[in-house]
């Protein structure tokens, strides 16, 4: 059977439907001795009994289970000339009798049955305006070959009845407050600049989405990022199957998107222009005068069948995408002569590339074929608000990757996909200003270079290969992946060495508390193995009762423990009329060693850079002669205080960067129960949940020779600061959630409102502590939370064949840290709190946002397949409303209150804006 990538859980999920009878679809650790040996990167072999589990998990399925074989019949519906027919009913009833099975096609065409029986079949097809198409069918031992249901134009109008269909047969996997968006949906939704994940990232939950950010599924496969066309886009689904053992991380961790493929019998194209000028916006809240902005995208998409391979229903899809922006950014920092705000222009010039081409090998075996191209720069880049022009970076990405995948149906029940990707990509970002030492005044400007230069290039090789069986009231899937990754990296940062000054009157007196310059070898090579294997049953115990259990294990070579495994197990409980169904679930999820982490423990290992931190340093020389006698070692890297690169010398306290050397990767412990309700007519749900998550081992650094508390003695004296990666960070959060989906009229509406609370010790993998001995008493609010949260979009027809959509946000406010700005621990790290104020105990005001969309279609002849142009205006922020956002609670900086003891923001989301687009498709 034929598959397009992205449909197997559909297809697996439909199985049991018709089986049934369903008419529907810690933490202190000693340096080691010798802390400039690295750790090898070597690619450790998974232990044999996690092997052994594995096969013994294959061969389950050579174990009697009850219940006949069941095969999958799975075609395409078409019209004249071979035009893809979305929507059309299609039915597959025994000729012995009983209950048909009902399904519809999708936009391309398509549909699929699974579980069925053997014997013979009739499949219906109907469609207003067509006649009917019918087709015998027999499903036995051997797969049913691939099916094409050709419908004629009908000459007479045609009575059709729809009748109740029975209570839907249940699986665990199919919860209803998943977010699933089609790209036709997206494509009427008001999005900034056509990014088409801007959205359905509102219903992810940051206390699930990890170290590296959420995860992102395209086609079935994990990728870094998904920078894609939006015309590419088959649909976005958030939160579907949480508990799934094929994916590393819950279901509000990661976004599964479905890219489209090519249709058969025509060709098809549409080109997609849009416009953003700050002629059309609003004040900005902080700019004294409005900064400039033109924004121009440009967006085409073709794809139909290959000549020549008509035989083998080739198809190609290609999507291409280049923005071309000329923004300004507002500067709002407080100097030494007083405030200063301007305007500082940030164009981005990016261009993005995705090709698709699906050939079927035989009536069961296809292949498809991607290929992603990106080319991304941007210029002057600030880290902060306060950043002045000159302590700008720039940024240029460039990636390509190929992926091919095969899908097919081994035998009438059994279906496996093979994987297979490539991906090099460069990222690199270089200070605009290189030949002046940077000036770092806490909470007020930051000038001089930025001291950032690097260069990081990975390339990665990808095999995986995912079956499925069904087999009785068992629907098995299991896999197996290995992703060898390597990457090279060049880091010059701070070679030009960096000041930090507490505060402005600091800063006026040349008195900064710290230098720190680097100098040495800035590059490095390594690499790992990240590899896994999966296994899942989805069991169908009881027309209203469904469970699932799984088991997925993950190992990195880069880290030497390798017992990762991850239980999961879901159930769902279907209750009276089958309206209402209980759910519920538990699952472990892993989480991976950062690059960054290996990158800077080879690199700032006392060796290859030399990392020299002078506290209390003198200005502008840190190295006169009062400079702490301390001295630098000079190794023929640019340095601005040793121009004279053949000066040897030796310094008495390098401080370097390790990783802990029983380092385990972090995992959290998601559960749940839900509530879900079917409302009146059609797919409306509401759905409350009460949900928790646990993360243990998580990463966080620490400084293992930080001077004892009260004293500036350190545990090793030949060391200043021995930086240490660690799992010994924690998290908790707990929600509940209200979700509804559905239409109503004309209004399709979906929303969800969370009451959640959220707490860890550590805000990032790079994060100190301000206390080094007593890590745990940074345990508060996280960075991310937010009490309340409400979240609702919904599309709208309105008379005369006008669409109007809009996106509603309204979320309680972020915590910020209030720190002395001061060394007050004299650990060289200036974020220290005053006794009794806890992390994160700053609030931030609310956040209130309302965009608003208004679209016409004009079909440009009257038949059916006629070229159509399409304009629509885009309202952002349409309530005008001032997001405040950056707030500094730095003690000694300028934008900090201390009568009120609250800090003040700096910066502002945008104003009120809007966009032009306009569309031409054939």
């Amino acid at each position: 059977v034929l598959f397009r990538p992205g449909r197997m859980d559909r297809c697996l999920r439909a199985r049991f439907k018709y089986r049934h009878g369903s008419t529907s679809d810690p933490r202190t650790e000693k340096p080691e001795d010798n802390l400039s040996n690295n750790r090898q990167m070597e690619v450790a072999p998974m232990k044999a009994r996690h092997l052994a589990m594995f096969f013994i998990f294959v061969l389950a399925f050579a174990l009697p289970v009850k219940g006949s074989k069941t095969g999958i019949v799975q075609g395409v519906v078409e019209g004249p000339g071979g035009t893809a027919l979305a929507t059309a009913e299609i039915s597959l009833t025994s000729k012995a009798g009983g209950e048909p099975l009902v399904t519809q096609s999708d936009d391309e065409g398509e549909f699929i049955f699974s579980n069925v029986p053997p014997g013979e079949y009739t499949l219906q097809a109907k469609l207003p305006g067509f006649q009917d198409g019918q087709l015998s069918v027999a499903v036995g031992s051997t797969a049913v070959p691939h099916l094409r249901v050709k419908l004629k134009v009908a000459e007479v109008s045609e009575k059709v009845t729809v009748s109740a269909s029975a209570a839907p047969v249940l699986l665990a996997e199919e919860n209803n407050n998943a977010f699933q968006l089609s790209g036709r949906v997206l494509m009427n939704m008001p999005s900034k600049d056509g990014d088409p994940l801007a959205i359905p990232s509102l219903f992810l939950d940051s206390s699930m989405v990890g170290a590296g950010g959420a995860k992102i599924i395209v086609d079935g496969v994990e990728v870094d990022n998904a920078d894609l066309p939006a015309s590419s886009i088959k649909d976005v689904v958030v939160n579907r199957n949480p508990f799934s053992a094929e994916f590393g991380r819950p279901g509000k961790g990661r976004l599964e998107i479905t890219t489209k493929k090519g249709v058969h019998g025509r060709y098809r194209g549409n080109a997609l222009v849009i416009y953003r000028t700050s002629d059309l916006y609003a004040r900005n809240a902080f700019a004294t005068s409005k900064p400039y902005e033109e924004r121009k995208l440009v967006e085409g998409q073709a794809d139909g069948p290959v000549p020549f391979l008509e035989s083998k229903s080739a198809t190609f899809f290609v999507s291409a995408r280049y923005r071309n922006f000329d923004d300004e950014t507002v500067i709002n920092a407080l100097t030494a002569t007083g405030p200063m705000i301007s305007n500082l222009g940030t164009p981005v010039d990016a261009t993005t590339l995705l090709g698709r081409f699906d050939m079927h090998i035989n009536k069961l075996h296809k292949v498809t074929l991607f290929y992603r191209f990106k080319d991304k720069s941007q210029d002057n880049v600030l880290a902060n608000n306060y950043d002045l022009p000159e302590h700008a970076t720039n940024a240029f990405n460039h990636t390509n990757e190929f992926r091919m995948q095969e899908t097919g149906n081994l035998s009438a029940n059994v279906l496996n996909q093979i994987r297979l990707g490539y991906k090099d990509e460069t990222d690199t970002t270089s200070s605009v200003v290189s030949n002046q030492p940077s000036i770092l005044v806490l909470g007020a400007f930051s000038s001089g270079g930025a001291q950032v230069n690097q260069a990081v290039t990975e390339r990665m090789a990808d095999l995986e290969d995912v079956a499925s069986v069904s087999r009785g009231m068992h629907l098995f899937r299991f896999g197996v992946g290995v992703k060898p990754r390597f990457f090279h990296a060049a880091e010059a940062s701070n070679f030009g060495g960096t000041f930090t000054f507490s505060s402005l009157t600091d800063f006026e007196n040349n008195t900064p508390f710290l230098f720190t310059q680097n100098t040495g070898n800035p590059t490095t090579s390594f690499s790992w193995t990240e590899n896994y294997t999966f296994f899942q049953d989805d069991i169908h115990l009881r027309r209203n009762l469904a469970l699932l259990v799984g088991i997925r294990q993950e190992f990195q070579s880069s880290m030497s423990y390798s017992q990762n495994l991850c239980p999961r197990a879901a159930f769902a409980y279907s209750l009276g009329d089958g309206h209402t169904v209980i759910r519920g679930g538990i699952g472990v999820f892993y989480d991976r060693e950062q690059a960054a982490m290996i990158e800077q423990s080879r690199l700032y290992n006392g060796i290859s850079i030399l990392e020299t931190v002078i506290p209390n340093p003198t200005y502008p020389n840190p190295f006169g002669p009062t400079a702490n006698g301390l001295v630098l070692q000079n190794s023929g890297y640019p340095s601005t205080y040793l121009p004279n690169s053949t000066v040897t010398v030796t310094q008495t306290l390098p401080s370097v960067t390790q990783i802990q050397p029983n380092l385990r990767a972090p995992y959290l412990i998601n559960g749940s129960v839900l509530a879900e309700r079917k409302m009146g007519r059609g797919d409306n749900y509401v759905t409350l949940e009460l949900a928790t998550v646990r993360g243990v081992d998580l990463f966080r650094m620490r400084d293992i020779n930080a001077p004892f508390p009260g004293t500036t003695v350190r545990p090793n004296p030949n060391f200043l600061n021995i930086n240490q990666f660690e799992s010994s960070a924690s998290s908790r959060a707990y929600s509940a959630s209200l979700s509804y989906r559905g239409q109503w009229r004309k209004l399709q509406i979906m929303g969800k409102y969370t009451l959640a609370r959220a707490l860890d010790s550590a805000s990032t993998f790079t994060s100190l502590p301000a206390n080094n001995y007593d890590a745990n008493a940074d345990w508060a609010r996280t960075d991310y939370d937010r009490r309340q949260q409400l979240n609702v979009v919904g599309v709208y027809a309105l008379p005369k064949g006008f669409i109007s959509s809009f996106v509603f946000n309204a979320w309680s406010g972020l915590p910020y840290n209030i720190t002395t700005g001061t060394d007050d621990n004299h650990d060289t790290v200036a974020n220290d709190r005053l006794p009794g104020v806890w992390r994160n105990s700053g609030r931030g005001p609310g956040y209130l946002n309302l965009d608003l969309r208004l679209s016409r279609k004009y079909r440009l002849a009257r038949r059916d397949k006629a070229p159509t142009v399409e304009w629509a205006v885009d309202a952002f922020n349409a309530l005008n409303h001032v997001n405040y956002q950056n707030f500094i609670g730095t003690m000694t900086s300028p934008f900090f209150d201390p009568l009120q003891f609250l800090g003040s923001a700096n910066a502002a989301k945008p104003p009120r804006q809007l966009q032009i687009s306009v569309r031409a498709s054939f």
